[in-house]
């Protein structure tokens, strides 16, 4: 056989085969956590065509290898990877399930390009809603990826009902997986459980004493710096993340004292940001993990946890936390290895999810608050006439409710909102769309929660329409800051316990306003969308009442 008619021959079965790869394996199934072993794979095999194509000409008996002529293998070889990517492109771009869903052309084709807008300043939020606006309810996002904004879809793929999964975002910390990250549905019913008593409403009045004694070490703070510009992005950051540390590993971060970041909070905001660039590259974190150099942080930070858990396994708080039905659960089992990384993933729960939120709503908070002085005074005179500032009576505050609930409309602490999968016989939304199965849903929530169709006035902030103006909350059904259905955040009664014994321990004693040069377009311009809402640095002015409800 010629030397053209063979290496012919080679690139049409390479081809056809990478064709058929993709279409009976690649296409079906999650491959994320597996992209290293693929590549590798392919590098063996790239060796080997090489070495293939240089030794056939060294040793004569090799009379059936000697009988292909030089370069076969490694024409074979790319052949087979290029018939895997065109036949993928051409799939994705014509014959999907996808096919009949409007977005851009080349979100069609790779998940590069949500990637590219999420890079361009960390406002994926905002890009959304663009596209929202010229598509719109429904967006390709993505190769299997749809964002929804029909109001009826929120209740349909999040609601009580809903039998979507969780997508392959939640791999992000494997292979330790935490309550947040678990993806099977019993699984994280027998764990929920768990968190449930841990953050139930007795457990709740045990903690009271640890968000008192955090929250007087940030009035002290702000104490300190009375009548100056003082950056409480950072300082909300600092109590957040001091309280969940005591709630994790029994002792804390020390950040309000010292006035200092430390390694935790700063290894948190570097992964959080990779997490923002790289979240729909998921394919991306495996690599990210072994290999050598690139995965040092990685290791670095998880050996930091897992001396954190080992200290406070050894030193249960006379009081106990969250951490302490965690720990009894695990000691309750059969300890595998991967319980122990699983315990590992919840301490790191723990701390993550009740720290950036926390301290990035707080900081949402008192930016409108500095806006509204009138709004202040309006509270200032509610929390005066209060007779303590136990949580159930803060609970029943319906200003400050209203001004919680408003700044979690306006910049929820997930942006993009949640993914999930769809099951493989699809889902029928309430406005007749079917969904086909294994397929990628989020409805971002930002969006949502600024439509005209859900609420009156969408942009401004109105904390009566909580409260007085009720009218002005047209579609209540997708208000879900907190999520919604079986996997709604396990942590909201502790959160909304912090957000009001910091507010209204600070506004009775305070009148704040912004920073000179501060304004409101560089504090919208510095939010960042890393999963979780990220706040830029919030210079405010506190000064002192004169008349502080005895204080």
């Amino acid at each position: 056989m010629g030397g053209s008619t063979t290496q012919n021959l080679a690139s049409v079965v390479g081809a056809a085969t990478g064709i058929g790869t993709h279409l009976v394996f690649y296409r079906v199934g999650e491959w994320d956590l597996k992209a290293p072993s693929i590549l590798l794979t392919y590098t063996i095999l790239g060796v080997a065509a090489i070495a293939c194509d240089r030794t056939h000409v060294l040793d004569g008996t090799l009379v059936t290898v000697a009988s292909f002529p030089r370069g076969w293998a490694v024409r074979l070889v790319l052949a087979h990877i290029a018939g895997v990517y065109t036949s993928m492109i051409l799939y994705r771009t014509w014959f999907h399930r996808l096919k009949a869903f409007p977005g851009p052309f080349l979100a069609r084709i790779s998940n590069f390009y949500v990637s590219y807008l999420s890079a361009r300043r960390l406002h994926l939020y905002e890009e959304t809603e663009r596209l929202h606006r010229e598509y719109g309810d429904y967006v390709r996002l993505g190769p299997t990826e749809l964002s929804i904004t029909n109001p009826e879809a929120v209740v349909a793929l999040y609601g009580p009902q809903a039998q979507l999964s969780k997508g392959p975002w939640y791999h992000v910390l494997h292979p330790r997986v935490s309550l947040q990250t678990e993806r099977d549905p019993k699984t994280h019913a027998r764990r929920r459980k768990v968190w449930d008593q841990g953050l139930s409403s007795k457990s709740l009045r045990n903690y009271e004493d640890r968000v008192a004694k955090y929250t007087a070490q940030l009035i002290s703070a702000v104490d300190r710096s009375v009548g100056t510009g003082l950056d409480m992005s950072r300082w909300f950051n600092y109590y957040s993340f001091d309280v969940m540390g005591d709630m994790a590993f029994g002792k804390s971060f020390q950040m309000l004292v010292n006035g200092q970041d430390t390694y935790f909070l700063t290894a948190l905001h570097a992964d959080m940001t990779s997490i923002g660039l790289f979240g729909h590259l998921t394919w991306l974190f495996p690599f990210f993990k072994v290999i050598p150099g690139l995965n040092a942080q990685y290791l670095r930070f998880w050996e930091f946890l897992s001396k954190q858990v080992q200290e406070r396994m050894g030193n249960e708080p006379a009081v106990p936390d969250v951490f302490s039905w965690i720990l009894k659960d695990y000691n309750e089992g059969p300890k595998t290895v991967q319980d122990q990384l699983n315990l590992h993933g919840d301490s790191y729960l723990i701390v993550v999810a009740g720290s950036d939120t926390t301290g990035a709503t707080l900081a949402i908070i008192f930016f409108y608050l500095a806006l509204n002085p009138t709004l202040v005074q309006q509270l200032q005179a509610d929390l005066d006439a209060l007779p303590d500032f136990t949580h159930s009576t803060l609970a029943k505050l319906d200003l400050l409710k209203g001004i919680i609930k408003e700044a979690l409309r306006l910049h929820p602490a997930v942006p993009s909102g949640t993914q999930r999968v769809t099951p493989p016989e699809g889902v029928q939304v309430g406005d007749g769309v079917y969904i086909p199965g294994d397929v990628i849903v989020q409805c971002p929530l930002q969006t949502v929660f600024r439509d005209e169709r859900n609420f009156a006035r969408p942009t401004e902030f109105l904390p009566s329409r909580w409260t007085t103006e009720q009218h002005l909350v047209k579609n209540k059904a997708v208000y879900i800051p907190f999520n919604a259905g079986r996997y709604s955040c396990a942590g909201k009664q502790f959160a909304m316990m912090e957000l009001r014994v910091v507010t209204a321990e600070l506004i009775r004693r305070y009148n704040v306003t912004l920073a000179p040069g501060m304004s409101k377009e560089a504090f919208y311009d510095g939010l960042r969308d890393t999963f979780t809402l990220v706040t830029p640095p919030l210079p405010l002015v506190f000064t002192r009442r004169d008349k502080a409800g005895g204080v």
